[in-house]
């Protein structure tokens, strides 16, 4: 079982902790998603859902068509002047105005749900992954990729669903309208006789041919214009990631930021966070507003563009003015269809930028699984032996190495104190034992952790009750109460004893100092056979010092591992190993003692 563990060292600039990702292409990240969704529980409810919502789009497409022949008997009747036929089709309406609205609310529920859903698998596949052994600690040697997690997370992963779903429903419901309406308009096409030249000329499929050519210039000049907005949109979601942090370690460090008084410090570091924000939103407004040029120029001219291009059909006696308007009608669906690309371009850019940080994410951490192949690298090996071993054992530091003796040893059972000088190295040390750095040379083998804890100079207690938090990683049900109450006792904390249903931050109503006891109450609850601890005992008086180093004492086959930034004068421990700094030249022999006893 593990313990909580320590801040991260600073990551050298020479090469990574960990291998970067090949960051695909739209294509194959699409691909990606795809196929880890097949492996997913929830994917049969999905699919269902999206076969729904096809069913409603093609009874939506059905009424449209209805609407399009209404249009026809409609503006006919108006021309013939028949009130009858124009009363009996006003009455026809409201059937088939009812039949499409309830066609829109069905598509609207089927969207909303479906956005649910895909929140649901992206979220949870990402959570599985960062949350998986040491993710969420090694994602932060990763690079810019893995910074601010918690916003890819749970906005990228909101926006990406409901992006996906909403793009995905309206580019299904223009596809199917362009296949049925393109065939209507190309019969209608073949009432339009064009005169030329004294002559009356039919081209066949005239108005599907005009409707292209208007939708592919719009979607061309679309596409230039807006091509920027995919990497602007990327950046400001970065710049809005860094500002949402700054804002939280802020609101987090409030006490000792007031202590300092450091406000106004604070505040202009957080204007100069925000200015990047407001860059990045300038430089997409502009894009947005140079797209806009387009979009919006081709919406008008798409209001007047149909009836022009009919218009000669008309005029010539070759339509009524219902064939017109079927005409004009059939047009604009074909067009709007088309046009899709246009309409929903900022969009799409948004989807792209967004797939990309959810994506690259997720391919992050899956790389923290493969080996990195990397020069430098310690091997960590779990055996049966119970022993640690150190071979040949070279840490190196983001500023430096360090090392013990050519080998170093310590059996089971056995208090063992590791010092050393200030930046030595102990804690990344630790982080090593834990296997959490791994840059440097040789070998470790080590018990295998769920025989171990490791214990930081600030632990971790997670949100719940104080039962929670001694259980922790353990559900606080898999202990009697008696063994919670009686590991609070062990460590002087019985006044605690009453309190373990009670649900608070463990962390803020505690100093560092009964942190630190509590951490050793959970030590005692899980008896592990190993303990490795760095400064866990800092912040401790002399008085409760004694009191835990009884309580481990009572803890049968408990090994210490103490890696402390000066010498404990303390008989508790029965040797002293020293980890000292290395030129990197050869190997500088660590100092092994027996403490005085």
């Amino acid at each position: 079982m593990t313990g909580s563990t320590h801040s991260s060292p600073s990551q050298s600039h020479e090469e990574p902790l960990v291998p970067l990702p090949v960051i695909p292409g739209t294509y194959q990240q699409v691909r990606s998603v795809l196929a880890r969704m097949r492996g997913w529980p929830g994917r049969r409810i999905l699919f269902g859902l999206v076969i729904g919502l096809v069913c409603v789009i093609v009874g939506n497409m059905g009424g449209q068509i209805w609407l399009t022949s209404w249009q026809g008997d409609f503006y006919n009747a108006i021309e013939r002047h028949d009130a009858s036929a124009f009363f009996l089709n006003a009455l026809r309406y409201l059937y088939i105005a009812g039949t499409l609205l309830a066609m829109i609310v069905f598509q609207t529920w089927f969207t909303e749900i479906i956005k649910i859903r895909l929140r649901s698998f992206l979220t949870e596949g990402l959570l599985d992954v960062w949350l998986r052994s040491k993710h969420a600690y090694l994602l932060n040697f990763a690079g810019e990729i893995g910074t601010n997690p918690d916003q890819r997370i749970h906005e990228d992963a909101r926006h990406l669903a409901e992006l996906t779903a909403e793009l995905g429903a309206s580019l299904l419901q223009a596809s199917l309208m362009l296949i049925s309406f393109i065939g209507v308009l190309w019969l209608l096409s073949s009432t339009i006789s064009l005169p030329i030249a004294g002559y009356h000329v039919v081209i066949p499929g005239y108005m599907v041919w005009c409707a292209l050519l208007f939708s592919a210039a719009g979607s061309t000049l679309t596409l230039l214009v807006g091509r920027p907005m995919v990497e602007d949109n990327a950046k400001r979601y970065a710049r809005e990631a860094e500002m949402r942090f700054a804002l939280v370690r802020v609101a987090e460090s409030a006490e000792g930021i007031t202590l300092y008084g450091g406000e106004a410090d604070e505040n202009r570091a957080l204007s100069i966070v925000f200015r990047g924000v407001a860059t990045a939103m300038r430089r997409l407004a502009n894009d947005l507003a140079r797209l806009t040029w387009v979009t919006s120029g081709y919406g008008w001219l798409a209001m007047v563009v149909p009836v022009v291009v009919a218009a000669p059909g008309y005029f010539s006696g070759s339509l009524t003015l219902g064939g017109l308007m079927m005409v004009v009608n059939s047009f604009n669906q074909v067009q709007s269809s088309l046009r899709w690309f246009v309409d929903n371009f900022s969009r799409l850019a948004d989807w792209r930028a967004t797939l990309k940080r959810v994506e690259n994410l997720h391919e992050a951490l899956e790389a923290l699984d493969r080996p990195n192949g990397t020069r430098g690298h310690i091997d960590l090996v779990e055996t049966d032996d119970n022993r640690i071993v150190f071979d040949g054992f070279e840490l190196m530091l983001p500023d430096g190495r360090a090392e013990f003796a050519e080998s170093a040893a310590i059996e089971a059972g056995e208090r063992v104190q590791v010092t050393g000088e200030i930046a030595a190295g102990k804690s990344t040390l630790f982080l090593a034992l834990a296997g959490l750095w791994s840059r440097g040379r040789g070998r470790i083998e080590r018990p295998p952790l769920s025989d171990m804890m490791f214990m930081s100079e600030r632990p971790y207690f997670p949100l719940g009750s104080l039962a929670g938090a001694l259980a922790y990683p353990d559900p606080a049900k898999r202990f009697p109460r008696e063994a919670l109450e009686h590991a609070l006792i062990e460590v002087g904390l019985k006044r605690l004893a009453a309190s373990l249903d009670v649900v608070e931050r463990w962390d803020k109503r505690f100093g560092l100092d009964e942190q630190q006891v509590l951490a050793f109450a959970r030590l005692v609850l899980h008896r592990p056979t190993w303990v490795v601890m760095d400064d866990a005992l800092s912040a401790l008086s002399p008085d409760r010092r004694r009191r835990i180093f009884a309580a481990l004492t009572r803890l049968e086959n408990l090994t210490v591992v103490s890696l402390t930034r000066e010498e404990e004068a303390s008989a508790f421990f029965d040797r002293e190993i020293r980890f000292l700094r290395s030129s990197g030249r050869g190997a500088r022999r660590g100092k092994l003692r027996r403490v005085t006893q």
